[in-house]
Parts: structure tokens; sequence; C-alpha cells
């Protein structure tokens, strides 16, 4: 799950520093960020860990006890998903990657991004591309304005989007 997640960060930032006037280069402030207790903070970072380390059953606990610890923080939701869509529980990590993006400000325009993206790339792993691209279009049309690099690559994620081939007699179905 590691490279996938960093991809998706990456692919966010990435393209901001590419529009971005040298002049305007700097460290992305989450100024309009959900608040979140100190404790909750640092189990999302853990649980961010665990997943990056090819954990997500660990990031899916830590992320919970994050949950717990504060409610409203989105992150804690976020991880729980991406470590969901990973473990191949679809439906439960697109409730999870829902629910981030609901807990993110409206101001924060960054979070819910990635909260959608995040979406879209679980819904296109499971091979769900129909679901895949309706996200993928719902994130370009979100960040196209601001970041018309990153709704180009969305588009394409969506178009290159395939189904897994159907198992083998006697072999069970995906997870999803």
């Amino acid at each position: 799950m590691g490279w996938r997640w960093m991809v998706g960060l990456g692919l966010g930032l990435l393209s901001l520093t590419a529009t971005a006037r040298a002049d305007e280069l700097r460290a992305p402030q989450n100024v309009n960020a959900e608040p979140s207790t100190r404790q909750s903070a640092a189990l999302t970072t853990q649980a961010a860990v665990a997943d990056m380390n090819g954990k997500p059953e660990q990031a899916r606990d830590l992320a919970n006890q994050a949950i717990r610890a504060d409610p409203r923080d989105p992150w804690p939701y976020y991880n729980k998903g991406m470590a969901l869509a990973e473990l191949g529980e679809t439906d439960a990590a697109i409730a999870s990657l829902y629910a981030a993006e609901k807990h993110f400000s409206t101001a924060d325009r960054w979070g819910r991004s990635v909260a959608i993206y995040g979406r879209a790339h679980a819904l296109s792993q499971a091979g769900r591309c129909v679901e895949a691209r309706r996200a993928f279009e719902e994130y370009a049309s979100f960040v196209g304005k601001d970041d018309p690099l990153a709704a180009t690559t969305a588009r394409r994620y969506a178009a290159d989007c395939r189904a897994p081939a159907s198992p083998a007699p006697g072999q069970p179905k995906p997870k999803g």
C-alpha cells in the first residue's frame, strides 16, 4: 500500500509545485485544517507509517484508535480508508474516505482533494471502473481550476482503469 498512498500524495504535491511560480513555492499551510488532539495526531501518524510499511491491519487499528481519540480529525478516516482498500474491503474503504472528506473543513481544499483522490484510487484498484471514473472526474472537477495538470492526470487514470479478469472456475471472487 505504501507506494500507492505516496503516489496519490505525490500527484497532488508534484502538480502543486509544477504550476506554482518560483517565488510562490513553500510548504503547504493547512491553516484551515480541523484541529486534532495530540493523541489523535500521534496515532494518525503511526497509522500512516504502518500503512507505508505494508502493515494495513495495523494501520486500520491505529486509525480506529485515532478516531476514538478525536472523531473530528479527518486524517484518521483517510488512513483507515486507505488501509481498508489495501485489505480488499473496498466498500468500507469508500465509506471511510467519504467520512474523511466530510470531516475536512470546506476551506481545506487540499485535504478534501486528497480524500476524493483516495476514493477514486481505491475504486480503481478494486477494478470498479465505472465508479472509479466518476470519482476521478469528481477529483478533476474539484482541482481543475487550481491544478489543471492534476485534473488531466486524474482523467488519464480514469481512462486507464481496467476491471480485473474474472476468476477461474472454483476460485474466489475478489473482495470489494
